[in-house]
């Protein structure tokens, strides 16, 4: 609030306020009829939607950079287990870092409603790089998955070794081995295999080298 003394008033110096207590000099003239004291500061009320603006402004870059980063760490896990290494594939943070990225977005317009500045050149660069990057590692990540759930030990399915043991993978992996027939009895595989591992039930997988 600023102290406003009616104009028939002495004037009082600039930035001045009354002290607690302060009455007004008795030989003054009465103020108008209806003559506020005191009114709001104009000034104040521009610094506190500033400052509620930059508030804002500073959690959407603060949440948009942590959903990146939670997303793409949640579609790298992916891609790795979906791989022929296997792993645990992370959705949630896929799903937690997309709502991240919203609540960013949410906090941006909070900050330009309150009469904060957009995003610079730089600013808006850089959030365009954080979304491709979650695109693109998101995309490869779905496929990947899409990929290794579809898998089935058939004929023209792909294995790895892994040890000691053939893992099938998905053919756009690297892999050893490539399945020619499928069939009941080892003695039924062709001459071009050179092995074989169980399938489904009581099936063998013909396995050549590829």
């Amino acid at each position: 609030m600023r102290y406003n003394p009616p104009p028939t008033w002495p004037t009082a110096p600039e930035g001045w306020q009354p002290p607690p207590g302060w009455e007004p000099d008795p030989s003054w003239p009465a103020a108008p009829e209806g003559w506020q004291l005191w009114v709001e500061d104009e000034d104040e009320d521009g610094a506190e939607e500033a400052a509620l603006a930059a508030a804002h402004r500073a959690q959407a870059v603060k949440t948009f950079w942590i959903g990146v980063g939670v997303f793409v760490a949640g579609a790298i896990s992916t891609i790795v287990a979906s791989g022929s290494s296997g792993g645990i594939i992370w959705y949630g943070g896929m799903i937690f870092g997309a709502i991240l990225l919203f609540r960013a977005v949410t906090a941006y317009r909070a900050s330009r409603s309150a009469g904060g500045a957009a995003l610079g050149a730089q600013g808006k660069g850089l959030a365009v790089a954080g979304v491709v990057a979650c695109l693109v590692v998101g995309g490869v990540a779905v496929s990947m998955w899409a990929e290794s759930e579809s898998l089935e030990p058939t004929a023209g399915s792909c294995w790895k070794v892994d040890g000691d043991q053939a893992v099938l993978i998905g053919c756009s992996h690297a892999h050893d081995f490539r399945a020619v027939q499928v069939v009941k009895d080892e003695a039924q595989c062709p001459q071009t295999a050179v092995g074989w591992v169980e399938g489904d039930g009581t099936d063998l997988v013909c396995l050549a080298e590829d």
